[in-house]
């Protein structure tokens, strides 16, 4: 009897956190308080769905890979470690963080449990009928992670392929959706098992990040600070709140007179006291940093920078394990190389190797991290300590990653080559050009590596840096997407360098060290574009974000000693944090769009009852295995909630892939148009060349495909599933 339901769920949480109790006691650095309670949820989940997914691969992803690798990993743990007693939670706390440290930890646990708890609880939730209700701001992320959760529970995916783009290599960082897939197998639903492990890694990484700033700081305040900065830090967009509000509120409110966004009028204070209430929710960069509105006179342009907690945090489920694992592994590679201990530096880099498996930017990070402490410390053997490690058994993984399609120049929705050269990033008008435009003349913002030679790279560099408007537009940009982050920064250098108490204590933590590989990965991202989308370089600034954020709370917290030092210092952190805290209370209250309509709500209906209902059929009728034709909504449910295949799904997740999808859209187009005129047709041997058994119909138009239903229709073949906006047909058939 397979043990399933409420008692093996049980069973494996409990397991998971052995698992993670184990792993940690063979790690040896010197724990903070609470640091190896969270340290355990994320270890030991990271752990077991590893194990697991080797298990899987002989056994599949059912109940036993579950919970054998926990059970397995805390029992191997518990044999090697040294007796339970002396590895108590708190029986080793560090002295100067006792009293004063306890009381921040434990605020900063409980506050984090409960904000993450909210905020997960309400991500991904069953209404009425079994429907699939989605937070607004993530339901188009969680569309793909339903699709690859159910890949691996439903349409038995391993080893694992991709399953929206029908017959190629899985490159994504796939074991963040595996391990919901073991939750499912034990009995959970989707809904539970896409949230319950987001709100443990999300609460585990966020009490990491406190306690890495805690470690490098010495002060809990700073701390606390620093997580305040990584979860909602962001730019001015916050100076267009109010003409936001007053717009949104011209709309909502009858008879409000507009003129009023734009000059003071008797009407101006109503607009003030009403605006908190009208933020527009939707998350776009353009023209401010928290909404999509389109103010007429935007108070800054370009703000790119968006609101990390509901941006970063809630819909990019690789993001949680990525910063949960890169602070406790800058954690340990922090103190290897302060006190040159050679075990926690293999555990650091034991630790670095697992992270390309769930977030690429994560290991480079670390990587660098490594490299650039231990080789400004001299302390080679230690460099190669963590290196080793992390290169033999995580770049496999990397390599595999980045091995496959790097786009074309040319496709149905525009161009995805990558990696190209772009000086500044998105502080100018991106206009990306090959070698062979450049050598012809065309003027470009960014050059694309691929075929470029070194003349041509340093062609393109001496053209862009011999433009005077690139400097200040450079510095503009992040001023206005970082606010006085930068100028804090230079503060902070400037403060080292001087003379005094608090000087040599900057001097003595070792600050600039510490944040200095999070600057060579800030010019790294604004030099190199390293995805077909060139806003996903954000993925490796939240790391740079992050470690440079630990500084600043430090000398936010610690130089104030007068009054109006004191009030200075809350008004840069103010500053700092307000536009992030504006974006949440929108999104939390799910207000507006970007063409200033009505309040649309803060959820999205991922699966209604039409979609239910075609899942059910198509999973009751079909092979796990069977490969469907579909015109690439998002939320398909074949895909999302049955777990099929797809020759193409929503093409705008494989462009961001770097996937050259030109020949394979033509084929899906081709195929959806059937044989309607006389002469050749090639519907037959393009079904059977993709081994497509089945043809959906689906309301939208997301993939911008013509369907001929008219004449699918005319061959009269079996109906698999019928609801309201779908069809699907059986077309094996047709393959002769």
């Amino acid at each position: 009897m397979v043990l399933t339901g409420w008692p093996a769920l049980t069973a494996y949480w409990l397991l998971v956190a052995g698992a993670g109790w184990g792993l940690t006691s063979l790690i040896g650095l010197r724990w903070l308080p609470f640091e190896r309670l969270a340290a355990a949820a994320l270890t030991g989940l990271v752990g077991s769905t590893l194990l697991a997914f080797l298990v899987a691969l002989a056994l599949g992803p059912g109940a036993a890979a579950a919970l054998l690798p926990p059970a397995l990993i805390t029992a191997l743990a518990c044999a090697k470690s040294r007796p339970w007693k002396r590895r108590l939670l708190l029986a080793r706390l560090r002295p100067e963080f006792s009293t004063a440290g306890f009381r921040w930890s434990l605020t900063i646990v409980v506050a984090t449990g409960l904000g993450s708890w909210f905020l997960f609880a309400h991500a991904l939730q069953v209404g009425p009928h079994g429907t699939l209700v989605a937070a607004a701001n993530l339901w188009g992320d969680w569309s793909v992670h339903t699709s690859y959760v159910q890949s691996f529970h439903l349409g038995h995916n391993l080893p694992p392929r991709d399953s929206v783009e029908a017959g190629t290599a899985f490159r994504y960082p796939f074991l963040v959706d595996f391990q919901p897939a073991l939750l499912e197998a034990l009995g959970q639903n989707l809904a539970g098992a896409l949230d319950m492990p987001s709100f443990v890694v999300g609460w585990a990484a966020m009490v990491l990040v406190f306690q890495l700033a805690t470690r490098v700081t010495r002060r809990p305040a700073a701390g606390a600070l620093a997580l305040g900065l990584v979860l909602f830090g962001g730019g001015l967009g916050f100076l267009g709140a109010y003409g936001d509000g007053c717009q949104q509120l011209a709309v909502s409110r009858p008879g409000f007179d507009s003129a009023a966004c734009t000059h003071l009028s008797i009407t101006t204070p109503s607009a003030v006291v009403a605006f908190v209430g009208h933020i527009p929710t939707e998350l776009t960069h353009l023209p401010r940093f928290y909404d999509g509105q389109q103010q007429l006179d935007p108070p800054l342009p370009d703000l790119q920078w968006y609101e990390p907690l509901l941006v970063y945090w809630l819909p990019q489920r690789d993001f949680a394990f990525g910063m949960g694992m890169v602070a406790l592994g800058l954690s340990c590679l922090w103190e290897a190389v302060r006190r040159r201990r050679l075990p926690l530096a293999i555990s650091a880099g034991v630790l670095t190797a697992a992270v390309p498996l769930f977030n690429p930017f994560g290991y480079l990070f670390l990587g660098l991290s490594a490299l650039w402490w231990s080789w400004r410390r001299g302390w080679w053997r230690g460099m190669a300590a963590a290196l080793i490690p992390a290169a033999l058994l995580g770049l496999p993984q990397l390599f595999f990653e980045v091995a496959g399609p790097h786009g074309s120049a040319t496709g149905p929705l525009g161009p995805n080559l990558f990696p190209a050269l772009d000086l500044g990033w998105l502080s100018h008008a991106t206009s990306a050009c090959t070698a062979t435009q450049l050598q012809a003349g065309a003027a470009c913002s960014s050059l694309y590596l691929t075929g470029a030679s070194p003349l041509v790279i340093l062609r393109y560099l001496g053209q862009t840096l011999s433009q005077p408007s690139f400097y200040g537009a450079f510095l503009g940009f992040w001023l206005s997407n970082t606010g006085i982050f930068l100028v804090l920064a230079v503060g902070l250098v400037t403060l080292a360098a001087a003379r005094g108490r608090t000087p040599a204590r900057a001097r003595r933590l070792q600050l600039l060290r510490f944040w200095a590989p999070g600057w060579v990965a800030f010019l790294l991202a604004n030099l190199v574009i390293t995805q077909p989308w060139n806003w996903d370089n954000t993925k490796l600034l939240s790391y740079w974000y992050l470690v440079a954020a630990i500084p600043l709370a430090w000398l936010l917290t610690q130089v104030p000693r007068g009054a109006w030092l004191r009030v200075l210092a809350a008004v840069a952190t103010l500053t700092l944090v307000l536009s992030g805290v504006l974006a949440e209370l929108a999104g939390l209250e799910g207000r507006s769009t970007t063409l200033q309509t009505q309040p649309s709500g803060a959820t999205a209906t991922l699966a209604g009852p039409p979609e239910l209902t075609v899942a059910r059929e198509v999973e009751r009728r079909t092979s796990p295995k069977a490969i469907f034709l579909t015109e690439g909504q998002p939320n398909d449910p074949v895909t999302a909630l049955a777990g099929r295949t797809a020759v193409l799904g929503y093409y705008g997740w494989l462009w961001s892939y770097g996937q050259p999808l030109a020949a394979r859209y033509r084929a899906v187009q081709l195929m959806y148009a059937g044989c309607p005129g006389s002469g050749p047709c090639r519907l037959g041997y393009l079904l059977a060349r993709y081994r497509v058994g089945y043809v959906e119909f689906e309301p939208g138009d997301y993939n911008r495909i013509a369907a001929n239903l008219a004449w699918y229709r005319s061959q009269h073949l079996p109906v698999v599933a019928s609801a309201p906006g779908y069809l699907v047909l059986d077309v094996r058939s047709l393959w002769r």
